[in-house]
């Protein structure tokens, strides 16, 4: 690994986790990943999944990441295991909640109270981590539109979109600067509460769209 490059560090090595260390890789950003299984079990997953990127135990997941910059680590988790993710061990970082909430997913009970009182999720997941500062963003694209929508070479016009939504502007610019590397047009749309247009049911999911598209959904 290039010691130049910057490192991100990701929470979950599934699907998604995975996905999102190959655009980053491709981008020329280093990629730290931990899970429920110890580093060892993980390299071979990792090598063929996400070649490149650096097996770590979860307790080591902020460290290169907030010496090499930019102190970003993304939660990749299924939400129904958020209480197997130690809110400190990503102390200090801007945390990308990439997370979604599904019908059939039993949920921790401080995720499900915030569900039942029609919050949105990462507001929850904003207090649960509360060392950290939370940026939702990322969740509105499978992990196959992901890499299908990453153009790091492509002018930022020609880019799909991706939204960003925080109560914390230098998170926001942290995060939006991330987007750019990894080859995504990035979008503001506002405050956590926006977060709601981008979970499941909701106007952004599941959609490859242009800044425009999402811009209109913004009040």
């Amino acid at each position: 690994m290039d010691n130049d490059r910057p490192v991100v560090g990701i929470v979950g090595a599934g699907r998604a986790g995975t996905a999102f260390a190959r655009v980053l890789q491709a981008a020329g950003v280093d990629t730290d990943l931990c899970s429920t299984r110890p580093p060892k079990a993980l390299r071979h997953h990792v090598k063929i999944y996400a070649p490149g990127a650096q097996a770590v135990w979860p307790e080591q997941i902020a460290e290169r990441t907030l010496r090499h910059g930019p102190g970003v680590v993304i939660l990749a988790v299924p939400q129904e295991e958020l209480d197997e993710v130690d809110p400190e061990t990503v102390n200090g970082t801007v945390l990308i909640d990439a997370t979604n909430t599904w019908q059939s997913e039993p949920l921790p009970g401080w995720l499900q109270a915030a569900v039942d009182e029609q919050l949105p999720t990462s507001r929850a997941i904003a207090g649960r981590f509360g060392g950290a500062r939370t940026v939702k963003a990322l969740n509105h694209l499978s992990h196959q539109q992901i890499e299908e929508a990453a153009a790091y070479q492509a002018p930022l016009a020609q880019r799909y979109a991706a939204a960003v939504a925080t109560d914390d502007d230098e998170a926001r610019a942290r995060v939006m600067g991330l987007l750019v590397r990894a080859g995504f047009d990035p979008v503001s749309i506002g405050s956590l509460d926006a977060g709601r247009l981008m979970e499941p049911g909701g106007p952004l999911f599941g959609r490859l769209l242009r800044r425009a598209d999402i811009l209109q959904h913004v009040r």
